[in-house]
């Protein structure tokens, strides 16, 4: 009995290897006849399960994404307030090996997103839900005694700036992004717990 193909084992496989190839080389050294050499398949079979490049790349970017989220849900929890509020930070930096892989395939893709109009979507759509959720815990910190009254929106903001700013930095330059100081510099904008800050 013939073996039945699995379309999105095969899917996975095609976009492990553009997030390899997107790793090593950049958005530019990445090519239809290098992928499938490197997913295992012959050029014309990657057809059967992606239109073209661009849909490779925005698959792999919206699986970063996924990634993402997925040890955002199982780090936060049922936690609440301040500590909700760092968990989800720290999933979204990149403070592991993993979450720098993805920095740096994320950022090769960021050079896509300036001219593809559907990874903008993308790209815009998640930064706008990890936004909502920063906002939600942070307020909640707030009503719990645990942080200081501010402005929530500016807050989020310049988290969601400087979190985006430690993505390039770890790629670059990882000696000043260190795991140790990239949750100090984070840290600093969540600001005190609201019992220190009022002494």
């Amino acid at each position: 009995m013939p073996r039945l193909v699995d379309h999105d084992e095969r899917r996975r496989a095609i976009i492990e290897a553009a997030w390899r190839l997107l790793a090593t080389r950049g958005i530019d050294g990445v090519n239809m006849r290098d992928l499938a050499t490197e997913a295992g398949y012959t050029n014309g079979a990657l057809s059967h399960y992606f239109a073209g490049k661009d849909e490779i790349l925005r698959t792999s970017y919206e699986y970063v994404i996924d990634a993402t989220n997925a040890r955002i849900e199982a780090s936060v929890g049922r936690r609440r307030g301040r500590a909700a509020l760092r968990k989800l930070c720290h999933e979204i930096m990149p403070l592991t090996e993993e979450a720098t892989l993805e920095a740096r395939i994320a950022m090769s893709l960021w050079q896509r997103a300036m001219t593809d109009e559907l990874m903008v979507e993308v790209n815009n759509a998640a930064v706008a839900d990890w936004k909502a959720r920063m906002a939600r815990h942070w307020q909640e910190a707030i009503e719990a005694d645990e942080l200081a009254p501010r402005d929530v929106a500016a807050g989020v903001e310049l988290l969601m700036t400087t979190i985006i700013g430690l993505q390039v930095t770890a790629v670059l330059d990882p000696t000043t992004a260190g795991r140790r100081a990239q949750i100090a510099m984070v840290d600093v904008i969540i600001g005190q717990r609201a019992s220190r800050a009022a002494g």
